[in-house]
């Protein structure tokens, strides 16, 4: 065919001018920017997203919820998406450094965390090796509080987002100059590191709906669902309290709009997702709020089932009716600790009566309950957490998670230990979920060895869930046989693949 070569139809073609015009043009219109919203894989199911990083115990394994909402935030400012979970689909580092090279994008957004961060360093840095022209923007726990020394430390980063959740980063990418924007650390073309201030807000918030369509939703397990495909809806950012081992505690609080929230929920349902984890910290904080969303929820998704946080001091019989008409199932409570003294100290707050009323209570509804605790808190006796180990077998928990205490980057509580001198400062990989705390400089007197910590993990999550009458009750609960294959792999996991 010779080159200037067109192809030929025997209809007769329109005439109109703008018609025509139309037809036989060359242009082929502005190509649309492309980006990746990266979670990189890893050797483990590491959560790397919303500042609370650790590594999952078991089978089950979230959506990176700062990636998800970035989604729908990069496609209404017009980019062209690939949503990789690396850890979510299985894919290898060879695999994915391939899949990334070949989408060709002009961006990359990453996440990056404290339990993943010797595996996330070496392989960030080969992949901006493979691409060296994409600008690379990390989110991450260790973000937040190395900050703009992560442009020196990390070469493969560019640009440092602290907050997903507001503007400030698609104002950044739309910048006609280099200028200090809040939530964003770069370096300008005349090479000054411009630091803009972590700030979260307060009030209320929007955000445009995610690219739910762009994710592999049947790659993500949820302990607690009673269906296969599940999704994570934020109604909020942030949390209202001040519990110093929570990094949450230092990221301000703001309400979501409503109607993008049943916006989001529609989205889900034509892709055939009837059940969501509300993982908003706290659910049902502001009542009035709580109540219209509650009612609208029931009133046009009568066939949603969710999981939600709260706690011990905020539900009452009213309130734990109410969600459960509204479809919930499952109620998460952080208990932490049977100690009231250590409740205190750290500013939880809470009190055993609280915790037995909201329990008997849930259970009392139809309602199944899951209690979270700390263990090895400084100042916390053995005695003290046997007690607890005691104490949650004694409550009326269906579930219950036991995690060692960890200075969190982000959390009060870790920068109370960093003024104290007490921490390791050159250590970057922490996980509250299954390591052993090795993260103090000097163990005292008073403090319980690492090593006993780690045992007395190990006995609270045997003694709680190899109970005779526990494990008879769990079993009669399930009503499918997705539900026992999940408690099934998930309980092995659990019990016998983390020691």
């Amino acid at each position: 065919m010779a080159e200037n070569a067109t192809f030929t139809v025997d209809a007769q073609l329109p005439t109109d001018e703008k018609k025509v015009q139309t037809f036989t043009t060359q242009s082929f219109g502005t190509k649309r920017k492309r980006a990746v919203l990266l979670n990189p894989p890893g050797t483990q199911r590491y959560f790397r997203d919303y500042f609370c990083t650790l590594v999952s115990k078991a089978q089950y394994y979230y959506h990176p919820v700062d990636l998800i909402y970035l989604s729908g935030i990069l496609d209404n400012a017009g980019y062209y998406l690939d949503c990789v979970d690396a850890i979510a689909e299985g894919l290898t580092k060879e695999e994915t450094w391939a899949r990334v090279q070949q989408f060709e994008p002009e961006l990359v957004v990453y996440l990056i965390a404290s339990p993943s961060y010797d595996e996330d360093v070496p392989f960030l840095t080969e992949l901006k090796q493979r691409i060296p022209n994409a600008t690379f923007v990390g989110s991450g726990d260790i973000y937040r509080e190395i900050r703009e020394k992560a442009l020196e430390i990390h070469p493969f980063c560019d640009a440092v987002l602290t907050d997903f959740s507001t503007p400030d980063f698609v104002r950044w990418l739309n910048r006609d100059q280099d200028e200090i924007f809040e939530n964003i650390i770069y370096t300008s073309k005349q090479g000054q590191v411009l630091a803009g201030v972590e700030k979260h807000g307060h009030g209320f918030y929007e955000m445009p709906i995610p690219r739910w369509d762009l994710w592999p939703l049947e790659k993500y397990q949820f302990p607690f669902s009673v269906q296969r495909k599940w999704a994570t809806v934020l109604t909020d950012f942030g949390c209202p309290f001040s519990c110093t081992f929570c990094p949450m505690s230092t990221t301000g609080y703001k309400l979501r709009d409503i109607d993008t929230v049943m916006d989001e929920l529609r989205l889900l349902r034509a892709l055939g997702i009837h059940e969501v984890f509300f993982r908003d910290q706290t659910f049902g904080v502001n009542r009035v709020r709580t109540q219209e969303l509650l009612r609208r929820i029931k009133s046009e998704f009568p066939e949603l089932r969710w999981t939600c946080w709260s706690r011990v001091d905020l539900v009452n019989e009213e309130f734990l009716t109410a969600i459960r008409d509204a479809g919930c199932h499952t109620i998460m409570f952080g208990i932490e600790s049977a100690n009231e003294d250590i409740l205190k100290k750290y500013k939880k707050n809470t009190k055993r009566e609280q915790m037995e009323r909201a329990l008997g209570t849930t259970r009392r509804l139809g309602l199944r309950s899951v209690g979270t605790f700390v263990v090895g808190l400084p100042g916390e006796s053995a005695e003290s957490i046997r007690f607890t180990i005691g104490y949650a077998c004694k409550l009326p928990l269906d579930y219950a998670s036991f995690n060692i205490a960890t200075p969190r980057f982000g959390s009060t509580f870790r920068k109370v230990m960093k003024e104290q001198g007490t921490i390791n400062l050159d250590r970057m990989t922490y996980d509250s979920s299954r390591t052993t705390p090795d993260w103090v400089e000097e163990v005292k007197a008073d403090d319980i060895p690492n090593e006993q910590i780690f045992e007395l993990q190990r006995l609270a999550i045997r003694k709680f869930y190899l109970r005779p009458g526990y494990l008879f009750r769990r079993l009669v609960s399930l009503k499918s046989f997705y539900q026992f294959t999940t408690q099934l792999h998930e309980g092995w996991d659990l019990l016998f693949s983390n020691g």
